[in-house]
């Protein structure tokens, strides 16, 4: 979800801007940074998914030129890099999304959280779930992971995006997501889709390169 106008200052955006930046310091601190490097195939996959994910949000609706939804597609992102390298090269994306549209202001520390922080959170809180379980099949990881993750990943959007335009007093974002917030319903199934279908080809084709999968756990017929 993006903001086409900027909130209104006060404690509370404040508040978030700093949350989001201490989450962005925690996870540039905390990322696979050698892994990353070691790996020319998962460095280019990574560069590549940022401006892939940019371009991808150009898909946009905009409600009244006061907010714009999108799909997300953050959820396979998690999957394949994990949580610090999705919410460092979700924000880069944000950011250069914001170029290509013309849209820097004040709003970036929410956007950053709606878009990066939030889904990636929920996507990989549901995989860790879904392991505590011991659920070992590998149709559970992509459809389970993908699918369901990247829905409910998208249903925390629109709660976090409700409480948080209430919380910072932003009157007519949180009016334009009451009123339009079946959109989010209709958003549901195509983003269940487009996640688990990235996820099934490359959890197929490319596992090696999806931090989440682990051919052990998934395909060893002894566990």
């Amino acid at each position: 979800m993006f903001l086409l106008i900027p909130p209104e200052l006060n404690f509370s955006y404040y508040a978030l801007a700093m949350l989001t930046v201490l989450l962005l310091m925690f996870a540039a601190i905390k990322a696979p940074w050698r892994q990353l490097i070691a790996h020319s195939q998962r460095q280019h996959a990574w560069f590549a998914a940022i401006v892939a994910l940019a371009f991808f949000w150009l898909l946009q609706v905009n409600v009244l030129d006061v907010i714009a939804f999108h799909p997300l597609a953050i959820t396979t992102l998690s999957l394949v890099f994990g949580w610090h390298l999705a919410v460092l090269g979700g924000s880069l994306a944000v950011v250069l999304n914001s170029v290509l549209c013309s849209r820097f202001g004040i709003q970036l520390p929410i956007e950053l959280f709606l878009n990066v922080i939030v889904p990636a959170s929920v996507s990989m809180a549901f995989i860790a779930l879904l392991e505590r379980m011991r659920v070992r099949n590998v149709f559970i990881f992509m459809l389970g992971g993908g699918f369901v993750g990247a829905m409910l990943s998208l249903l925390a959007v629109l709660c976090f995006s409700a409480l948080l335009f209430y919380i910072i007093a932003a009157d007519a974002h949180w009016g334009m997501l009451a009123q339009y917030a079946h959109l989010f319903a209709l958003m549901l199934f195509p983003e269940g889709f487009i996640n688990g279908a990235m996820t099934s080809v490359l959890t197929i084709f490319y596992p090696h390169l999806v931090r989440s999968y682990d051919d052990d756990s998934y395909l060893d017929r002894h566990n």
